[in-house]
């Protein structure tokens, strides 16, 4: 076990401790100053793969393929937050420090999102797994014989350990490893920290964000006319929701997404190699989710007492840049990669 400031657990890795940039102190710094300081990343776009679902909707894998890539060769697929897309920082950085070490990399946009927006009736949300799988068994399709691997940030990392966990028998036999990045495993526990008065910056941000994008999902104005009313649209993420994600994902309430939804309770149950990486001070995420669940062996928790939401901006240390967050899932992929 390798002390990582607060909590590592189950790790083989040799962990650095994650020490924030002087100037980035505090959860909502570390979530926020990433965001805002994004660099230039460059990272060329070789193909996209469309993946019709069995519902007709569609989801998109966004490609990039290094030159000397050969079959065997490892293969990536990330997934973005709940608003996010392929074009986001995090994705565009991880993807781009893969790539240069010779994995390929499939960003994958989820319904209605980025690549895939307009190619979906419905929205995705936390409990489309076999959304997530559809993805990896299109990635294993273009990839034969190579080592796979899935990176999940922040709402995806819950949908990921989600998959993992309750499709077992389903996954690619050559998926080798899993990271999850900042996931929210209990969305109950989740959607009330969003709700606290502090965080309403948060709030209004992923329900004015979510409304935007929804004129893209056709259901929405046949299902939900009642919300063409100003007076009507959903003032926070929790309304946004009860109001539409429950009801056209099927869900009885919006409590009952949520419990369905959330992976805290079927960790112990993944047999793949799995990272956990969470922050102490995440302004979204309770600490004390990770703190309650039940992990299965092959499961390592890896939980520094700063970082804030997909932040981890730090001081230089032996790291190449001070994105420690990137470091420590590339140091997980390839440490579960054969070398085949």
């Amino acid at each position: 076990m390798t002390n990582c400031g607060s909590q590592a657990l189950n790790t083989p890795l040799e962990i650095p401790p994650f020490k924030p940039h002087s100037l980035v102190r505090g959860g909502d710094w570390q979530t926020i100053a990433p965001v805002l300081f994004r660099g230039d990343i460059p990272l060329s776009v070789q193909e996209t793969h469309p993946v019709t679902l069995n519902d007709g909707d569609q989801i998109v894998l966004v490609e990039s393929c290094p030159d000397e890539w050969h079959a065997g060769d490892p293969a990536v697929m990330l997934l973005h937050g709940l608003a996010g897309c392929h074009q986001s920082n995090y994705m565009v950085r991880t993807a781009a420090k893969m790539h240069s070490r010779g994995w390929r990399t499939f960003r994958l946009d989820h319904r209605g999102v980025g690549a895939a927006a307009g190619l979906a009736d419905r929205p995705y949300h936390a409990g489309r797994i076999h959304d997530a799988l559809a993805g990896l068994k299109k990635v294993e399709a273009l990839t034969p014989g190579s080592p796979l691997s899935a990176v999940g940030f922040s709402l995806s990392g819950n949908l990921i350990l989600k998959l993992i966990s309750t499709l077992k028998n389903e996954l690619p036999s050559k998926l080798m490893s899993v990271a999850a990045i900042c996931p929210a495993i209990d969305l109950v526990r989740s959607s009330e920290r969003i709700r606290d008065a502090r965080n309403r910056f948060y709030d209004r941000h992923f329900a004015k964000f979510l409304w935007k994008r929804s004129d893209t999902y056709p259901a929405i104005a046949r299902e939900l006319p009642h919300l063409n009313d100003p007076a009507e649209r959903p003032p926070s993420l929790y309304e946004f929701d009860a109001r539409v994600t429950a009801p056209l994902g099927g869900f009885e309430s919006v409590d009952g997404y949520y419990r369905s939804s959330s992976a805290i309770n079927d960790l112990h149950r993944i047999d793949r190699p799995t990272m956990i990486l969470a922050a102490e001070d995440d302004p979204l995420i309770p600490a004390e989710t990770f703190h309650n669940a039940r992990y299965s062996s092959t499961t390592s928790l890896i939980m520094p007492s700063a970082g804030g939401h997909l932040g981890f901006l730090g001081k230089r240390n032996r790291d190449p840049d001070r994105r420690w967050m990137d470091w420590r899932i590339i140091d997980w992929l390839e440490t579960h990669w054969p070398k085949l």
